[in-house]
C-alpha cells in the first residue's frame, strides 16, 4: 500500500471517529409505547368483546353458518319422559332386569308383562322411592331379593327422574299402561320420601289412593270417542254418556 493511500485510509477513520463521538452513547432499557397507541388497543378488545357478545352465539356451532340469526329465539327441547326414563333405566336398572326388560330367572324380575309395573301407579311409585324386600311373586315365579331405593334414601333421583323411569317401565316391551307424572311423583315423593324402610310385597300394595288420571290416557280417550262419533255421525258427548 502507498503512503499516500494509507494516509487517505487515516483521514477517513478520524473522520468516522469523530462522526461516532457526536451521536449519544446507547443505553439499555426500552422507549415507552405511545399514548394514543395503548388507548387503540384497549379500544380494538373493547369492540371485539362487543361483538362476540352479539354474534357468538355463544360460541355454538350454529353461529357460524351463514343464515345464523343471533336475535332469533332460542328452542327449548324438551325431553320427553319416556325418553328421560330409557336414559336413566339403561345408566341403573339394564344390568339386573335387562334391556329387553325380561330379567334374569331366579334372580331379578321381569318388567315386561309384569302387572307390578302396570298395574296401580301408587305402587310401583312406591317401590321406587323406598325400594323392596322380601319375597314377591311376578308372572308365576317366586323372587327374594332387595330393591334399591331411587328417592332421597337411596340414589335421590328427582321425581322428575323416577317419574321418567316409571313411563319408560310402564310403555315398553309391550306394556300398555299411562305414563306417571311429575305432578304424581311429587306428591309421592312428599308423601313416602322420608320413610327410611323399604315396603314388603304386602305393604306396597295396602291402602292406594286413587289412580292419577294421566293427561295423556284421557287425550287418547278423548280423540277414540271423537273418531267413533265421526264414523257413527253422532256427537262424542252422546257416545261418553253412554
Amino acid at each position: 500500500m502507498s503512503d499516500e493511500q494509507h494516509t487517505k485510509d487515516n483521514r477517513d477513520q478520524e473522520l468516522h471517529d469523530a462522526l461516532m463521538r457526536e451521536q449519544d452513547e446507547p443505553s439499555n432499557g426500552s422507549s415507552p409505547v405511545p399514548i394514543f397507541i395503548l388507548f387503540l388497543f384497549a379500544a380494538l378488545c373493547f369492540w371485539g368483546g362487543v361483538y362476540l357478545i352479539q354474534y357468538g352465539g355463544h360460541f355454538h356451532k350454529e353461529a357460524y353458518t351463514f343464515d345464523y340469526n343471533p336475535y332469533a329465539e332460542v328452542a327449548v327441547v324438551q325431553v320427553s319422559l319416556f325418553d328421560r326414563g330409557a336414559k336413566i333405566y339403561n345408566a341403573q336398572c339394564s344390568a339386573c332386569h335387562q334391556a329387553t326388560g325380561l330379567g334374569i330367572a331366579g334372580a331379578f324380575p321381569p318388567l315386561a308383562g309384569s302387572e307390578w309395573v302396570t298395574d296401580h301407579q301408587e305402587s310401583l311409585a312406591r317401590i321406587l322411592i323406598n325400594g323392596l324386600n322380601g319375597p314377591i311373586e311376578v308372572a308365576g315365579r317366586q323372587y327374594n331379593g332387595n330393591m334399591p331405593a331411587f328417592g332421597p334414601n337411596g340414589l335421590n333421583l328427582k321425581p322428575l327422574e323416577i317419574a321418567g323411569v316409571l313411563t319408560y317401565i310402564r310403555q315398553s316391551w309391550g306394556n300398555q299402561a299411562s305414563e306417571v307424572t311429575e305432578a304424581t311423583m311429587v306428591a309421592y315423593m312428599d308423601q313416602y320420601g322420608s320413610r327410611g324402610t323399604p315396603w314388603t310385597a304386602e305393604e306396597v300394595v295396602m291402602d292406594l289412593s286413587a289412580e292419577p288420571e294421566s293427561e295423556n290416557l284421557a287425550g287418547a280417550v278423548e280423540t277414540t270417542l271423537t273418531e267413533a262419533a265421526a264414523a257413527q255421525s253422532v256427537p262424542a258427548e252422546a257416545i261418553a254418556a253412554h
